[in-house]
């Protein structure tokens, strides 16, 4: 395995040998803690000694910094590997500072939350650690999931962060609290998280039977991802379907007039690391409009990869309102022909996006003059 695979399994090593066990431990002294608390409120004796109270308020701090850097260090792997990191260039400088910056100042606010005592600054604290790792979370490089965001590994983390830094936040208010309503909030937050983590765990495992090692990335990013088919790797030729779909795409002989060239412009990469160039034009083919990609055009190679119309040139989002599709790419490489849907004008959609629709990532765009 190369450096890159070795990293990519730090995340998960520090789940299973870190972080579950500690959730494990936690879980069980916060029930003990609940039932010393019920009984001795009654004026009852409690076998369960008076210890596992500060045990379980110990191990929770524990399980909030590990949580917190286990997320920390799944964002800082993606953004290094497949972000701004990757295919680094001076005009990126400034944006990398300020990233190492922001990871330095969200740990910085975690500790001064362990240490803060007043009720002020434990919401400062908590609220810059919360930021700092959402402002990461969103950086080009990291996996959300967003096309599938109610099962994504990556929101379930954010979800448990979040109310991990909240729990800890409130601890001291909760000995203060005769009311017991902080201590209400706390107990509800946790059972969330709990099955939060539940949902990681799935997730996690889920994800991990998609990621590939670095080699199999050239191999499996050929494959189509909807249909569960990869191409026949002792195969050189292509299928007859392939054929066909291309041929029939491609402007006829017997059509009279010469294509038309209603509009063109150059692919600039998006998504850095996901390098994309070559020209795209809006072509007139008798009554037939199409978007061709010229011979110069190269993407890199990707699951699920669409080819669409889009009203913005640096597409924020993928809803049916903004962008048109126009059919999975047929080829990496080379000159291809699309047709644009009947109805559709397409200067209401001046841009041709290349889009990985499996993991949300927008790789490049051309903007259409």
């Amino acid at each position: 395995m190369s450096g890159k695979d070795v990293m990519s399994l730090l995340h998960p090593f520090l789940a299973v040998v870190v972080v579950f066990p500690i959730i494990g431990m936690v879980v069980n002294l916060a029930w003990q803690t609940r039932q010393r608390r019920l009984k001795t409120a009654n004026h009852g004796q409690s076998k369960i000694p008076p210890v596992v109270g500060p045990e379980h308020r110990k191990l929770g701090n524990w399980l909030t910094g590990s949580v917190v850097g286990i997320t920390l260090v799944a964002i800082a792997y993606s953004i290094y590997f497949n972000g701004i990191f990757e295919d680094f260039k001076s005009e990126n400088t400034v944006q990398a500072v300020l990233i190492i910056m922001i990871f330095i100042a969200t740990v910085a606010s975690l500790v001064f939350l362990y240490q803060a005592k007043p009720k002020l600054w434990r919401g400062v604290f908590a609220t810059l650690t919360g930021a700092g790792i959402v402002i990461l979370g969103f950086q080009d490089g990291v996996f959300r999931r967003d096309f599938e965001w109610q099962v994504s590994h990556f929101y379930y983390g954010l979800i448990a962060s979040m109310l991990m830094i909240f729990s800890l936040a409130i601890v001291p208010e909760i000995y203060k609290d005769r009311t017991h309503k902080w201590r209400q909030v706390h107990t509800a937050l946790n059972c969330l998280v709990i099955l939060v983590f539940f949902g990681q765990g799935i997730t996690g495992a889920r994800d991990l039977l998609e990621i590939p090692l670095s080699w199999q990335e050239k191999h499996l990013y050929k494959c189509n991802w909807e249909k569960q088919t990869c191409p026949d790797s002792q195969s050189q030729t292509l299928s007859a379907e392939v054929i066909v779909a291309s041929i029939s795409n491609y402007p006829t002989l017997a059509q009279a007039e010469a294509p038309i060239v209603l509009a063109s412009g150059e692919f600039v990469t998006i998504t850095p690391g996901e390098d994309t160039e070559g020209t795209a034009e809006i072509i007139q083919v008798g009554d037939k409009i199409q978007v061709r990609l010229a011979d110069n055009f190269s993407a890199i190679e990707g699951p699920a990869v669409r080819l669409l119309l889009h009203k913005e040139n640096r597409p924020g989002s993928y809803t049916a309102e903004n962008y048109v599709r126009l059919g999975d790419l047929k080829s990496f490489k080379g000159e291809q022909f699309y047709d644009i849907p009947s109805g559709i004008d397409w200067q209401d959609y001046p841009n041709v996006v290349v889009w990985c629709e499996k993991f949300n990532v927008t790789f490049g765009s051309a903007k259409l003059n």
